[in-house]
């Protein structure tokens, strides 16, 4: 594992230890008792924030859109006090099975809690599934997670900092997210159209 000496191994132990049982029956605040107070999260599609209750607003976000949602550790790796845990989630998003592959790099603090998360993953599988389901936009909308970052920037905590320049821009990229959205799902519905005749 590459650990650099026994200290470094016990944190790291039982900072991937907590960090599954928090994935085995995920909620909101499953994770407080690891993190640092003013831990800062960095992942795809979302803003970079700062602080435990930020991971708790992200996290009860995605648990309304997926209650089902469980994650499994399938490995990690540890260099120090830094951690590369790989994710398996699983869940339903509408109608769907759902099923994400998502790399977290912690870094732990002194005390064995996580000052730093840096998340990777590929959204595409969830935009896909979204996009073959026009019913469950509503219920995306307003859960406030993802798939664009520009979607992400109508959430209360950053809307007085929004010029309204970028609003605009917002609303016109979400506008055309949509109709190409509902033209994909017309067409993985409905296939290609035969040849047009007069």
């Amino acid at each position: 594992m590459g650990l650099q000496n026994s200290a470094d191994d016990v944190a790291v132990k039982a900072a991937v230890a907590a960090f599954a049982d928090g994935w085995h029956t995920p909620h909101p605040h499953a994770w407080d008792d690891l993190l640092a107070d003013e831990v800062k999260l960095v992942q795809p599609l979302l803003r970079n924030r700062v602080g435990r209750h930020a991971l708790a607003e992200e996290y009860g976000r995605l648990i309304e859109l997926v209650p089902d949602l469980k994650g499994q550790v399938t490995r990690w790796t540890a260099d120090g006090r830094t951690v590369r845990i790989s994710l398996l989630l699983t869940g339903t998003l509408g109608r769907w099975p759902l099923h994400l592959e998502i790399t977290d790099q912690l870094t732990l603090d002194d005390d064995g809690r996580i000052r730093c998360r840096r998340a990777k993953f590929n959204p595409f599988p969830a935009v896909a599934l979204l996009a073959r389901q026009p019913a469950l936009w509503r219920h995306w909308w307003h859960s406030g997670v993802g798939p664009m970052l520009t979607r992400r920037k109508f959430l209360p905590h950053d809307l007085e900092r929004i010029p309204t320049a970028s609003l605009v821009r917002a609303l016109a990229l979400g506008g055309l997210f949509l109709a190409a959205s509902a033209w994909l799902a017309s067409f993985l519905s409905d296939g290609p159209r035969g040849e047009y005749r007069e």
